[in-house]
């Protein structure tokens, strides 16, 4: 009778460890899938705003091309006060200062945007997936900087002008980057520039628009 009641304390022994170790697996299993849903989120999330980053830097060559080569953009194309011009003519032209931007976020990106969208003027083609928006950028014309005001330009050194770039791009899923630089443009060149004369670049914060 003893000898009985060991057997069956055992198999029950036995059966509680195989239960835990089963437990044990499921919960292994599912810490493992969530660590893996995890990583591919990321993965696409990364891959998104890189693609939206590659769209704000095709629209900051193409605001170069316009600046010099499609619309030849003077000081007599901006307004007399800092702000952006709203007419079509206009678009993405705004007049700023070199402490603070002559343009809202709102101006830029979001329903109400009077910036210039890609290929606007230049004339190119964003190949976007279906349901992404093109990139926008804004150029800001900005004045001298303090103690070049009275500089007269010479023969050897011609003026140049001053543009701050602020260009926004767009990717999968509501993915946005958006990038500002800025540009000294020559005054006076010959033929077509290999590239654009970018002298700073940095990330841009955009609010929400909504």
């Amino acid at each position: 009778m003893k000898i009985l009641h060991s057997s069956r304390h055992q198999h029950g022994a036995t059966l509680m460890i195989a239960l835990m170790l089963l437990a044990l697996i499921l919960l292994l299993g599912a810490a493992t899938t969530s660590l893996l849903l995890l990583e591919e989120r990321a993965a696409r999330n990364h891959r998104e705003h890189a693609q939206a980053r590659l769209a704000a830097q095709a629209a900051l060559e193409d605001a170069c091309d316009d600046i010099g080569e499609r619309r030849h953009i003077d000081a007599g194309q901006f307004s007399t006060a800092p702000g952006c011009r709203s007419d079509a003519a206009g678009a993405g032209l705004c007049l700023g200062k070199h402490e603070r931007s002559g343009w809202e976020p709102a101006q830029l990106h979001g329903p109400q945007a009077i910036s210039a969208t890609y290929g606007q003027f230049t004339g190119r083609r964003f190949r976007a997936a279906p349901g992404m928006a093109a990139p926008r950028y804004l150029i800001e014309r900005l004045p001298p900087a303090a103690g070049k005001e009275s500089a007269k330009p010479s023969p050897d050194k011609p003026s140049s002008a001053l543009y701050r770039i602020s260009a926004v791009g767009y990717g999968r899923h509501g993915a946005v980057a958006a990038l500002q630089a800025l540009v000294q443009w020559p005054a006076s060149r010959s033929g077509a520039m290999a590239s654009c004369p970018l002298l700073a670049w940095r990330p841009l914060y955009l609010p929400n628009p909504e």
